[in-house]
């Protein structure tokens, strides 16, 4: 994917058009006022696309967010950088991901964080669970070797 956005940005930048045969997928995209969108696909399905937007609105009064944002559904763009759609779901993968995902830091520019988006992807009990056993990893990962 990373290879195919680098091509389309190349032949833009030589200023040749480019022409997408195949369906690229659906994306959701987060309108932040006064920051640039955040985008995260591909999906392949809009339903599945929807789903997820639909549980990010839910996530939005207990995540680090800017007020006013606004979470849509739109074409997957290739020549555009999105957030992977798919959050870990095994514990020290999860745990390994929240090293490189901060908490938010209140302007939306971490959202959505790592835990709205797990929240968004399985049901809520499973996904509250999942976290648990995530945050006791990353301790364990994060321990000093007296405490392991």
């Amino acid at each position: 994917m990373d290879s195919t956005r680098a091509d389309i940005a190349y032949a833009r930048q030589l200023g040749r058009p480019v022409r997408y045969t195949d369906p690229v997928g659906h994306a959701v995209i987060l309108h932040l006022p006064g920051l640039d969108p955040v985008r995260i696909g591909p999906y392949e399905y809009e339903s599945r696309a929807e789903e997820i937007a639909a549980g990010l609105r839910r996530q939005l009064h207990s995540t680090a967010h800017v007020e006013g944002t606004v979470i849509a559904i739109g074409d997957f763009r290739p020549d555009l950088d999105h957030l992977d759609p798919q959050v870990h779901t095994d514990p020290y993968a999860l745990a390994e991901a929240m090293d490189n995902d901060t908490d938010g830091d209140g302007t939306g520019r971490h959202c959505p964080d790592l835990y709205a988006r797990l929240c968004a992807q399985e049901p809520a009990e499973y996904a509250s669970e999942l976290w648990g056993r995530a945050c006791a990893a990353y301790d364990y990962l994060h321990a000093g070797p007296a405490d392991k």
